[in-house]
């Protein structure tokens, strides 16, 4: 009986799960470059060996010029008198005779854009594999087929959030949470609202601090907040604090969040008190967040906030009964 042949995106992704990205920068990538002069026999025995590079990006003077997808290559090689006219030529030569452009974008762009300006691409090269230009100018190949098959990951989690919610809704609701609702909740939160880094930042000397301590998602702290400029603002106007670069704000000062973030949001968890904590997002590229990203993580804040009234409600309640004991 003749095996299944194993799915495409399970040698990509050998879980089967396909993690959530910020930027396409996350997403799997290769560095396969060669220069003009390289033969093209070289490439192809490369590619061969290496069975899920998407192509090979051709450079002159360590700039790209074009991209050679894979099976571009292949189909001219398997062409009639394919081997013998290119095989023993230049890779720069190969990539004149295919027209293979070379397609670059940035590594931050977010999986949504980059899908729509990789599909505004003529129709010939719609499926060839994108070059991916990090901050620093290191260059990257990303298939066409991965970039797609996650966009259709993240519709999947906006479609499946509902889930997410309802089950949350359920354990709050029966007073059934403990310190792994809150890691449930973050996790339903970056399947919709992608990031980096979490933290959710707590007065050391409030109740609830003894129960979420241990939590590495919780950062407790012994100053006021307002000794932070950012904070601060944040608790003045009790409305999210959405910052797009990190590094041209004079204000930032790093308490909670890593020294490599770049877009920051940070969210107020208010009660009818007042605001008891913060929910601090990074991504370490330049991601900003999106207004529509920024709602539904106060969606996620208002469920963070009634899971600390329902374990404070639980701690007050089980002092009350030692003390009759």
């Amino acid at each position: 009986m003749r095996e299944a042949p194993v799915p495409h995106y399970f040698k990509m992704f050998p879980t089967g799960h396909i993690p959530v990205p910020v930027c396409i920068g996350d997403l799997p990538l290769f560095d396969y470059a060669v220069s003009q002069n390289t033969l093209v026999e070289t490439a192809a025995s490369h590619m061969q060996n290496n069975m899920l590079i998407p192509g090979v990006i051709v450079l002159e003077n360590e700039k790209a010029v074009g991209v050679i997808p894979r099976h571009k290559m292949f189909e001219r090689l398997g062409r009639r008198y394919g081997v013998e006219l290119f095989l023993r030529r230049s890779i720069g030569e190969l990539e004149r005779e295919l027209d293979a452009d070379a397609f670059t974008l940035r590594s931050h762009l977010s999986i949504n854009l980059a899908v729509k300006l990789a599909l505004s691409r003529p129709e010939s090269n719609i499926y060839d594999p994108i070059i991916i230009e990090h901050e620093d100018g290191r260059l990257y190949l990303l298939d066409m087929y991965v970039l797609l098959l996650t966009q259709s990951q993240l519709s999947n989690n906006l479609s499946g959030i509902i889930s997410s919610l309802n089950t949350i809704d359920t354990i709050l609701a029966n007073e059934t949470s403990s310190v792994s609702t809150l890691n449930l909740i973050m996790e339903s939160m970056n399947l919709v609202v992608p990031f980096h880094h979490a933290r959710l930042v707590l007065r050391s000397q409030d109740e609830i601090s003894a129960i979420l301590g241990m939590n590495e998602a919780v950062h407790l702290i012994d100053e006021p907040f307002e000794n932070n400029l950012i904070y601060k603002s944040i608790f003045d106007i009790n409305q999210p604090l959405m910052l797009e670069d990190t590094r041209i704000v004079p204000a930032w000062t790093n308490i909670a969040s890593p020294d490599n973030t770049r877009s920051w949001m940070g969210i107020p968890v208010s009660n009818q008190f007042g605001t008891v904590g913060l929910l601090l997002l990074s991504r370490y590229t330049l991601s900003p967040f999106t207004i529509n990203e920024k709602e539904l993580a106060q969606v996620f804040a208002r469920y963070i906030n009634t899971l600390l009234v329902n374990l404070t409600n639980r701690v007050k309640k089980n002092r009350k009964y030692e003390r009759m004991v």
